[in-house]
Formats: structure tokens, C-alpha cells, sequence
């Protein structure tokens, strides 16, 4: 999406700069010579002791990060900075250089990350945290469930870092205005007691060719339990229907021993994966998490093909249950077959809920309107 939002200002005349760390998988960048350094904190044994700890400390203050960023915004002179992720690398260190040259900062929030150290609202990693465990300033919930890649260490890294930064509240004090792409991501951020204005900016696609379809269906994205694949591969059992899982994940082994049927793919590239969604009967969400406004959900719509999605955090705002797509609720294994049986059977119908949300696509999550909207943020933070 961010990629996505730099070419589509550049095509409206914007000139942009970027910041970013040193990643190995980075794009190219004009501005790459003042990125900070990039530091694997997740890869035990790949780090020694000290680096280790140099890493651990950038999450909560990068000086290297700030003064770096202090001189790309001298040079480049901005009217407004947009973040994106910046916790655990950057730091929010950086929002202190735009804060002191006056520069208005609009963040765009991908994750649940201000309110829940291990991002994605699940307890323990597995179950929803529903009723919050955490919240105020202090997470040692996190702690205790060991929310972030169940390690007491980790988890409690990150219940530190994330109550520092309310403590300290640098994001108050620096950010004008947050991004959302879903109102149920915003919903969260009040509920969590913060008061910075939040505008909703749904995600957007570009459009793409209409699709030929085919007789299978396809899930992409990560294979991890709280995406609910497993769920998707019981129910294409009862369904007696052929699926391909483009993704990898810490659940990819698991899951082909148990299914040795399905197809899977492993990582491929985007081309790849947009080849698949337009051979594809339908493409399948199942998450039994919070999402927030998954690609996953916008991409087949695009394409006029039909997509079947849980009914779960932002994704009932992008389709309209039996309008432009299905919803189904969150691991209901029999209803996921019952949808999946329908689609297989009835053409008519798959064309229906094809034409239906390529149609919302390209009305309500255009580029276009997309880049409306983010530029009504950009405006309304430099008049704040």
C-alpha cells in the first residue's frame, strides 16, 4: 500500500521522499544513503550478544534513526511527513526531528500495534482478546499470555517498549493525525484511549484485466493458525472442492502433512499470485483474527472474482454478504463448505457476486478515491 500511495502521488504531480531502514529487500531509492541501519531482532543465533542488545534498544529510542531523518527533512523540505511502521526499527525517535522543524506527521496504522504489543489482538498468539486484556499504559498482560511469538522475552520486550511509548506519549505529541484504513481499526484506537483525530482512508487496487475463472479455489497469504487455512481445507474436504495455498508461514508444515491434497504453492511473486486469482473459482479469507483491511479481500474483487471471507474485524466493510461477496462466520468449517458448494454449483451466482464487487472495487476502493481522501488528511494536518 505504500508503494502503492508514492506512485500514485507522484502521478498527481507530489514530489516524494523516502525514509526507511537498510533492508536487504529493499527498493531502490534516491534517498537510500540516509536510511538507518536494519537489525534482525527476530533471528536468534544470526546476532551476538551486543548486537542483540543495540537492537533491543533501538525499538525504544534511534538516535542514528532521528539524526539521519533530521537530514533528509532538511534537504527535502517536506509540508508533511507520512509514517507508516515504524515501531521496533525506526523508532518513533524520527517523529521528534519533524516535530522540531514544525513539520506536520500523518501515520498510517497497518496493525493494532498502539494498543496491543504482539499487533494482531490475540491472546497468547492464538485466541482473540476479547474482552482487552491490556490497555491504559502499562501491557503486562503481553507478559503474562506471552502474546508475542509465545516467548516470555519477546513478549515482555514488547509489553515494555509499548508501554514506554504511552508513557512517554511521543506519538500525542508529534503525530497530527493517524490513518486508518477500516473504521473498525479506528473504533479500536478510541477504545484504547487515544485521542489523536483518525481519518479513514480505505485501501485501494488498481484495476485489473477481468478474470477467465476456473475450478479451484485459492488462498494467499500467510500460513500461520489465526489466518484459519486449516479451517479452508476442512471445509474444501466436505465441499469436495480442489484448493491452491499460495503463502508460507510457521503453520506450512503442518498443514501439507495434513492435506497433502491441496496445492501448495509456497511463496511466489505478486504476478504469480494475481495469475492464480484469475484462474480461480473463488479466493478464500478464512481468518479467525481481527483483520484490519486485508489486500487479500480487495485483490480477487478486482478481478471480478468472487471472494468468501469471515465475518470478522474490518472485512464486513469491504463486501456486502451475498451482494459482492460471502461472509461467513470465523472457523465455521460447515458454512465455509456450504458457500464453497454454492459457488461451485451455480455460475449465475458467481458471476453475480463477481461483477457485484469488481463493480465496489472500482467505485469505493479506486486509486482515486484512495488518493482523495489521504490528501484531505495531508490537508486538514497542515491546517491543524
Amino acid at each position: 500500500m505504500m508503494f502503492d500511495e508514492i506512485a500514485w502521488l507522484e502521478q498527481a504531480g507530489n514530489e516524494v521522499a523516502h525514509f526507511s531502514t537498510r533492508h536487504p529487500g529493499n527498493d531502490e531509492s534516491p534517498w537510500a544513503d540516509l536510511f538507518a541501519p536494519y537489525s534482525e531482532l527476530g533471528a536468534p543465533g544470526t546476532m551476538g550478544v551486543g548486537e542483540r542488545a543495540v537492537a533491543a534498544m533501538r525499538m525504544f529510542s534511534n538516535p542514528e534513526a532521528r539524526n539521519l531523518f533530521a537530514t533528509l527533512l532538511d534537504r527535502f523540505k517536506p509540508d508533511v511527513v507520512h509514517m507508516h511502521g515504524i515501531h521496533r526499527q525506526l523508532s518513533p525517535s524520527i517523529l521528534v526531528a519533524a516535530t522540531r522543524r514544525g513539520v506536520p506527521v500523518v501515520q498510517t496504522l497497518h496493525d493494532y500495534h498502539h494498543v496491543c504489543p504482539g499487533d494482531v489482538l490475540l491472546r497468547g498468539g492464538a485466541d482473540i482478546c476479547e474482552p482487552r486484556a491490556c490497555g491504559g499504559v502499562w501491557y503486562g498482560p503481553a507478559i503474562r499470555n506471552r502474546c508475542v511469538r509465545g516467548s516470555l522475552v519477546a513478549s515482555s520486550l514488547s509489553a515494555a517498549e509499548t508501554s514506554y511509548q504511552r508513557v512517554r506519549r511521543v506519538y500525542e505529541s508529534s503525530v497530527t493525525r493517524f490513518v486508518s484504513p477500516s473504521e473498525f481499526l479506528a473504533d479500536i484506537m478510541r477504545e484504547g484511549g487515544w485521542g489523536i483525530p483518525c481519518d479513514v482512508v480505505p485501501n485501494a487496487v488498481a484495476p485489473v484485466p477481468l478474470a477467465t475463472g476456473g475450478s479451484n479455489v485459492l488462498y494467499a497469504g500467510r500460513l500461520s493458525p489465526e489466518k484459519g487455512v486449516h479451517v479452508l481445507l476442512e471445509a474444501a474436504r466436505l465441499a469436495d472442492i480442489q484448493v491452491v495455498i499460495a503463502g508460507e508461514g510457521p503453520s506450512e508444515a503442518d498443514l501439507r502433512r495434513r492435506y497433502p491434497e491441496a496445492n501448495f504453492q509456497g511463496r511466489i511473486d505478486e504476478s504469480a499470485v494475481q495469475r492464480l486469482i484469475a484462474e480461480s473459482l473463488a479466493c478464500v479469507v478464512p481468518s479467525t483474527c481481527y483483520e484490519n483491511a486485508p489486500m487479500s479481500v480487495l485483490e480477487p474483487m478486482a478481478a471480478g472474482v468472487p471472494v468468501v471471507a469471515s465475518s470478522i474485524g474490518g472485512i464486513p466493510e469491504i463486501l456486502e454478504h451475498d451482494v459482492s461477496g460471502i461472509l461467513v462466520a470465523p472457523g465455521d468449517v460447515n458454512r465455509l463448505a456450504a458457500a464453497l458448494s454454492r459457488l461451485k454449483s451455480d455460475c449465475a451466482l458467481r458471476t453475480r457476486l463477481g461483477a457485484a464487487g469488481r463493480e465496489r472495487v472500482l467505485t469505493r476502493f479506486s486509486p482515486e478515491e484512495h488518493l482523495r481522501r489521504l490528501l484531505q488528511s495531508y490537508a486538514a494536518a497542515m491546517s491543524s
